[in-house]
């Protein structure tokens, strides 16, 4: 039988916390780990996970030593599928967003069915800081094209490197396959982890909607503007130059 992981990373969650843990605690589809990487959190983000979830969660204090933000995330999920590695699929979550309650079940399904799938980039509904449904979904705002499962790896590729195909909070991937794989210094981990899944043909976008993927100023990295609010031509050069770096660090030919 599939063995499952619940990824979880928290960092000073308690606002949102009880509600995501809600959800997880909710599938219908019970994963058999609950991992959870917590980044130093000095509100009340460990009592409450000890109260919701109790021995069954397996908390582990981060251990990234990046000073920048992104790679501090990225490092900690890495860590959180390093502890899963012994499962078959670890179903990655942020501690704000709410999980549909079909959600593990829904995506280890589509894993069981597709056994080259390395990363399975599902969708998510948008809603606000109340958890309001807001207009759109991740991917309307990242828009992929909808045959991309049918595209060749080259083409697949040229789409990964222009968008954020997978949102990691959404996606679920199997731990083996990235617990040892670097992730470069900068890179969040769902968008490298997107680029070594095409380069071995392992990425699968699925437009189910399996999460509520909560917009709010207090996040430290989503989609609010308010954080993010770099000018576009500083994020054309930077997405050239992470381009060049991701194609030679993956030994890829984009054409």
């Amino acid at each position: 039988m599939t063995r499952v992981a619940a990824v979880l990373v928290t960092s000073n969650a308690e606002r949102w916390l009880e509600q995501t843990l809600a959800s997880v605690l909710d599938q219908s589809r019970q994963p058999d780990r609950v991992i959870v990487i917590d980044d130093g959190s000095m509100d009340a983000t460990r009592e409450i996970l000890d109260r919701m979830l109790g021995p069954r969660a397996e908390v582990h204090a981060s251990r990234s030593i990046a000073k920048d933000l992104t790679s501090r995330v990225a490092d900690n999920f890495q860590l959180g599928i390093k502890h899963a590695r012994d499962c078959d699929v670890a179903v990655l979550g942020d501690h704000d967003d709410l999980w549909h309650a079909d959600r593990v079940r829904h995506q280890v399904a589509v894993m069981e069915l597709w056994d080259e799938v390395l990363m399975l980039a599902s969708a998510g509904q948008l809603v606000d800081a109340a958890g309001v449904r807001k207009p759109g979904t991740l991917r309307s705002v990242f828009p992929v094209p909808s045959d991309f499962n049918d595209l060749s790896p080259a083409k697949q590729m040229r789409v990964v490197l222009r968008t954020s195909v997978a949102t990691g909070g959404a996606s679920a991937v199997r731990p083996a396959a990235f617990a040892d794989a670097p992730i470069p210094e900068g890179w969040l981990h769902d968008r490298w982890w997107s680029l070594v899944a095409t380069a071995r043909e392992g990425l699968r976008v699925d437009d189910a909607l399996v999460i509520d993927y909560r917009v709010s100023a207090d996040q430290q990295v989503g989609l609010d503007r308010g954080r993010q609010g770099r000018k576009v031509l500083r994020l054309q050069v930077n997405d050239v130059v992470r381009a060049r770096q991701a194609l030679n660090l993956l030994k890829l030919r984009a054409n």
